[in-house]
């Protein structure tokens, strides 16, 4: 519905028939309410003492007529009709009541005074008009800011926001309620009709609960100001057929993506189209299928590939221990399908032996391809200068490759550890030790003793004949190699992989704030949506510190592997023991092991996703009871049988019963499903904790409406907006040693507005606005000199940095390659031993120019230029190599030495330096590390000590005979060099300045974070920006800043209206995919529709029409209902704190049995176990609907915690059971509070407060109760 329609739900009728008692009587009733109206004064209140404001009745309203045919039109809501009813005989009912003296009030003032200090809020003085609060940035610097700026901030103030009278009008209170604001100490006493018991909130919140009546809250909230958004009406030309949405937000919708998606420039792909989501989905079922008991597992030489690893290794040892399983089923499952999904065709020991060298040799090709292509992925996320990333051609490859080695790592292994151990499979005869009754065996000779061997002399052997080829050292080895390579260095360097390119988390929000852990967490799993890395398959399942997870899992397997393949008696180490100890030996430490696992995975929970760590306990329990079933079998207690038997099949029903469950459970439609069985509507704010800022610098609402479609506007404007060709990609430390910087800039000012965004969030809001005051406040003259001298002369390699104050360790010379960041302005060098400095402070910046500009530092800077001039060249310095005899002879540590040397003697070499890190730059090397190396001859290689060379690059006699010789080389190759090295220091210049002309950083702070009336971004913008495309964006899009500048001052005051669309908005944006009428309905929900109900508080029956009429509430409620009567209560009576806050009106909770009279604010104070802020923080990220776990916000918990009496118990294991089922996505963390009551009775089907509850003459005389503090 157009804004302009919008009315007030309830008209206050005056009324004179009352008696000057009667009303004095219902002024002192009514002391705690604001209830003057808009368009008068408090002295016009104070003199209307003959006509009172009666009860409100209800009105038509335009949301409830336009809108589109609803099933809720069938029949009258019965509810609604009761609360009209009510509304109108309330008059009648407090006319009824009997007089009663008046309020007695007690100050007193305790530690609980500083409450609103403590929690961020404030609150505004009745009588102080609110535009005059003005909205000052988080740490800004008023010291650096020029004078419009500061006209800005305390000038007059701001137009459009509500004057001194409209909100004076809408906030005035009585002179008793502003006494009680004095004090939130003191309890105020209130109307008590005999002897009361609270009710539990959770019975007030519960869905078939009685509505919640809140009068005064009601005629508070018809009293408020309606939004008028003229200047977007003047901006609409003609009536649109259809409901349009707020500019630029429409054109955002038209583009068909999300501002994420538009800041990131890249549309996310369904999972069936990501290849990196396809490889983790089967790279988690193959992990899945090798705990199914259905496959066993049969570890041979014969098998290459293996479906079922650590399962199948423990029933392996129960078919070794019990013989062999009976049954055609259980043949068909437990033997041939196995054998058949391990590729089992070969029939001869021969050919199982040619395939295993084969797939050997295979699989160290795709280790040495791994190690190749995983050297370019982890330089990704490390690199030096500002050159743009060059991620791996062929990413495909990467990714299958990885997929295979991970897959075949236990089935080769397995094959390699039989192989050195020499299991029974690979003797070539067979098996003595089966059913033998003596020790050892006793075999017949096999023939001749001069032909073959002894009969049990079958170890390590390929033959049994003397004068055939034993193949068994080939054999040997290529399993030590495998074992190497594959089972031991594959999983180490996996892990050191993947922890240097698994995403890293900005420290800071878009508004500057540091993140809490959980929001980290959060954040963490929607970079993992976005990541890019080829590898990305393997860490994208794990949480947040364990994305090495699957190498330490691998680790975990060889663990098993060592166990069940070396701890066998049909193997050449424990052939001749007895054949049931070491059985029963190996399933004593295997039940063992399997139990650590358990233990560890319980603790841990290394998934980002709870109901895979479920999944993975399952399967962990699972080997920890097959453990030990296998363990009975192998000492045949008594029921063996029934263990082998009825057991073993339990276990595989339930295990697989419960893998398939978390499989479907944990698949998005089953979550939305779920979802939408619980009727639960999310939040990503803990929207009803007292801690929300909604003051009216909020940056809730500042980050949803003024940043928001500042973003959108720049981002969607054809002049302005990011190519579609270019990759947002940023050169960013691991560590934060420096702030990132943005690649491959294109010129536009969508990416200038993404990149100072990313800073932001990189360094936060203090470092931001301090290097703004940097570079534009009284020091930017000084500041701007040493820029250019720097990134003319000092940036690249062989630039000097000592620090005055302390060493660098494992750092034997000074010099490195530095880069320059222009904002914050940071030098980053990074010497040639490997450590990395950044350099931010002005008076770091001017020493590092008076030490590169030093005599000494310029003359070792030349000889470093003149060699580096020599790279790759063929030099003149003559070298005399001695080696003594027979010293190239033999191999390794076998070679002879005589005393006789030979002497050779070189004249010239070839001249190379060593670098430790890249920079290309035109074909020329500009990577830190300076190690001069000279090569003679293949096998004569020398460092540059011979040519006197020294850490500190002095010139000594050799190094200068040593130019001598070569000055013609240096004179030819040096100046090529230098005019290289000068067109990359020009072109990081001018890519800077050019980053600065397109758009500046102070955009950020002046525009972005600070809303403003448009008059003054048009200033402001022509004030900062020289980019043309800039100044006509932002001049022709003023009345866009008119509507959002509108939008924002109307949610930014009073702090009702404030928490009122921070409720609406989030709701929209969490939970439109879930509940069909929000999208159906979208014009009446989406906060970017004028029409929506965010910008428009209304009382309580307005608002239960207005959802009835969309099919949201039912008077009775229905399976499907999203909103019912208690979340209603629940979100009444957060308003009712809101706007009663510190007076008699809010205090109306009791927590636990405590007989204290408490608000919110002040139940927070005494519930306070840990950081009360908990998802109240900084803003919020744009719309995402996914689900993704998390525990319970702090007034999420204790609103649902059950009134008792007895201590409350902490249950960690129970409090994610419904999480770990899928059932939940939510879990309580922390210890429950003792539970919340409120002060109220059920009269005419309805909760009513006490105080507004009719009172008998035995009740009007009032004890004073002062607060327990």
């Amino acid at each position: 519905m157009p804004v302009k329609d919008l009315v007030e739900f309830f008209e206050p009728q005056p009324t004179s028939k009352r008696s000057p008692s009667k009303l004095q009587e219902d002024q002192a009733r009514h002391s705690d309410v604001p209830h003057t109206l808009p368009g008068s004064s408090q002295d016009q209140f104070a003199d209307s003492s003959e006509a009172l404001w009666a009860p409100p009745k209800f009105l038509a309203h335009p949301l409830l007529r336009r809108r589109e045919p609803s099933q809720a039109d069938d029949g009258e809501d019965t509810a609604l009709l009761a609360h009209a009813q009510a509304a109108g005989t309330r008059q009648d009912d407090a006319g009824s009541s009997s007089n009663h003296s008046q309020y007695v009030h007690e100050y007193s003032v305790d530690v609980t005074d500083g409450l609103s200090i403590v929690s961020g809020r404030s609150y505004l003085n009745p009588y102080v008009p609110l535009g005059t609060n003005k909205l000052i940035p988080e740490a800004i610097q008023l010291s650096n800011l020029d004078g419009h700026d500061k006209n800005a901030l305390f000038g007059a103030s701001t137009p459009g926001l509500p004057t001194k009278a409209s909100v004076s009008s809408a906030t005035a209170v009585s002179h008793s309620q502003r006494q009680s604001l004095s004090s939130t100490t003191t309890a105020v006493p209130r109307a008590q009709s005999g002897s009361h018991t609270p009710i539990p909130l959770t019975t007030v919140f519960s869905r078939k609960a009685p509505p919640l009546y809140l009068p005064k809250l009601d005629d508070h909230i018809a009293s408020l100001p309606v939004p008028s958004y003229v200047a977007s009406e003047q901006t609409k030309k003609s009536k649109a057929p259809s409901p349009t949405m707020f500019p630029p937000m429409q054109a955002l919708a038209d583009s068909k993506k999300t501002l994420a998606d538009l800041e990131h420039n890249t549309t996310l792909k369904p999972g069936w189209r990501k290849c990196d989501s396809i490889f983790s989905t089967l790279l988690s079922l193959t992990i899945g299928v090798t705990g199914s008991s259905a496959l066993a597992s049969y570890y041979s030489v014969q098998g290459l590939f293996d479906t079922f690893q650590i399962f199948a290794l423990i029933l392996s040892t129960i078919v070794s221990s019990s013989g062999t399983f009976e049954g055609r089923w259980r043949n068909l499952f437990l033997v041939k399908i196995p054998n058949i999904l391990a590729l089992n065709f070969a029939s001869t020991i021969t050919e199982s032996t040619v395939l295993l060298i084969i797939c050997m040799v295979l699989s160290g090709l795709l280790l040495y391809y791994f190690y190749r292509m995983t050297s370019q992925c982890t330089t990704i996320r490390i690199p030096e200068g500002q050159q743009p990333l060059e991620y791996p051609k062929h990413s495909w490859l990467i990714l299958l490759v990885s997929f295979w080695l991970t897959v075949i790592y236990l089935p080769i292994s397995t094959m390699a550890m039989h192989i050195l151990v020499w299991s029974d499979d690979l003797w070539v005869v067979p098996n003595p030790y089966t059913n033998s009754s003596s020790n050892p065996s006793t075999v017949a000779p096999l023939g001749p003793l001069d032909q073959y061997r002894a009969p049990l002399d079958f170890c390590w052997t390929t033959t049994m004949e003397l004068n055939e080829v034993n193949y068994a050292p080939v054999l040997i080895i290529l399993a030590t190699a495998c074992i190497a390579g594959l089972t031991i260095w594959f999983p180490i360097h996996l892990f050191r992989t993947v922890k240097r390119v698994v995403p890293v988390v900005d420290r800071f929000t878009e508004l500057g704030a540091l993140r809490s852990n959980s929001d980290m967490n959060r954040e963490y799993q929607r970079l993992l949506n976005r990541d890019k890395n080829p590898l990305n398959f393997l860490y994208s399942g794990f949480r947040r510190g364990w994305g090495a997870y699957e190498s330490a899992f691998l680790l975990a397997k060889l663990t098993t592997l060592l166990v069940t393949a070396v701890i066998d008696p049909g193997n050449c180490l424990f052939r001749s023991l007895s054949s049931k100890w070491v059985a029963v030996a190996r399933q004593i430490v295997l039940f063992f092991a399997m139990l650590v696992y358990f233990i560890l995975q319980g603790i841990y929970a290394p998934f980002v996703n709870p109901v895979n760590n479920a999944s993975e306990w399952t399967s962990r329990l699972n080997y920890v009871l097959t453990s030990a079933v296998a363990l009975g079998v192998a000492l045949d207690i008594p029921g063996s049988s029934i263990l082998n038997g009825v057991v073993l099949d339990i276990i595989y029903i339930v295990t697989y019963g419960l893998s398939f469950y978390f499989t479907i459970i944990n698949m998005n439609i089953a979550r939305r499903l779920v979802k939408k069985l619980a009727c639960r509507i999310d939040f990503s704010i803990d929207m009803f904790s007292p801690r929300v800022d909604l003051s009216q610098s909020s940056p809730h609402t500042r980050r949803r409406i003024w940043q928001e479609a500042t973003m959108t506007l720049f981002l969607t404007n054809p002049n302005t907006k990011i190519p579609k060709e270019q990759r947002m990609e940023f050169k960013e430390a691991r560590n934060d040693e420096f702030p990132p910087y943005l690649t491959d800039f294109k010129g536009t000012p969508g990416e200038r507005m993404v990149e100072n965004l990313k800073i932001l969030r990189e360094v936060g809001s203090i470092s931001y606005y301090k290097a703004v005051a940097l570079i534009s406040g009284p020091d930017a003259p000084l500041f701007r000199r040493l820029e250019k001298d720097i990134q003319n002369h000092f940036i690249g390699p062989d630039c000097y940095w000592r620090p005055p104050d302390a060493p660098i360790p494992k750092c034997t010379h000074f010099f490195g390659n530095a880069w320059w960041i222009p904002f914050p302005p940071t030098l980053v060098i990074r010497y040639d031993n490997g450590p990395l400095r950044a350099l931010q402070d002005l008076s770091q910046l001017k020493e590092y120019v008076a030490q590169n500009s030093s005599h000494h530092v310029r003359r070792k800077r030349e000889i470093r230029l003149a060699l580096r001039s020599l790279d790759g060249l063929l030099v003149m310095w003559p070298y005399d190599y001695v080696r003594n005899v027979g010293e190239e002879t033999g191999w390794c540590c076998c070679r002879k030495t005589y005393g006789a040397r030979t002497v050779t003697h070189y004249k010239t070499c070839t001249l190379r330096i060593k670098r430790n890190g890249t920079l290309p730059w035109e074909g020329v090397d500009f990577g830190s590390g300076f190690d001069v190396l000279l090569t003679y001859a293949k096998n004569v290689v020398v460092d540059g000590s011979i040519l006197g060379l020294t850490d500190d690059f002095d010139l000594t006699q050799p190094l200068a005979r040593f130019l001598a010789l070569n000055e013609r080389l240096i004179a030819d190759n040096l100046v090529p060099l230098e005019m290289i090295l000068r067109s990359f220091r020009h072109h990081t210049r001018r890519e800077c300045q050019w980053k600065e002309d397109v758009l500046t950083y102070r955009f950020l702070t002046d525009v972005y974070n600070q809303p403003r009336l448009p008059a003054d971004v048009v200033a402001v913008v022509y004030e900062l920006e020289r980019n043309p495309h800039v100044r006509d964006l932002v001049s022709a899009s003023r009345p866009i800043f008119e509507i959002t500048y509108e939008r924002w001052s109307g949610a930014a005051a009073p702090e009702l209206a404030t928490w009122w669309y921070v409720f609406w908005d989030d709701l929209w944006r969490r939970n439109y995919d879930t509940i069909s009428a929000l999208q159906k309905h979208a014009s009446n929900f989406n906060p970017h529709y004028p029409s929506s109900i965010a910008y428009s508080p209304l009382p309580r029956a307005a608002l239960e029409a207005f959802l009835t009429q969309r099919g949201l509430l039912h008077s009775k409620p229905k399976w499907g209902d999203f909103f019912d009567a208690g979340f209603l209560n629940k979100m009444y009576l957060r308003m009712n704190d809101i706007v009663f806050h510190g007076s008699n009106g809010a205090n109306i909770l009791h927590l636990g049995d405590d007989a204290s009279e408490l608000d919110m604010e002040e139940i927070d104070m005494k519930t306070l176990m840990r950081p009360s802020t908990l998802g109240t923080g900084a803003g919020t990220d744009y719309d995402d609907v996914s689900i993704r776990a998390r525990p319970y916000y702090r007034w999420e918990g204790i609103l649902d915690d059950d009134l008792r009496k007895a201590k409350p118990k902490h249950r960690p294991f129970l409090a994610k059971m419904a999480v770990w089922f899928g059932l939940s996505p939510f879990w309580r963390s922390g210890m429950q509070s003792e539970g919340l009551a409120l002060d109220v009775r059920v009269e005419n089907g309805r909760y009513v407060l006490l105080d507004d509850a009719p009172v008998s003459d035995t009740d009007a005389v009032y004890n004073v109760r002062r607060k327990a503090v």
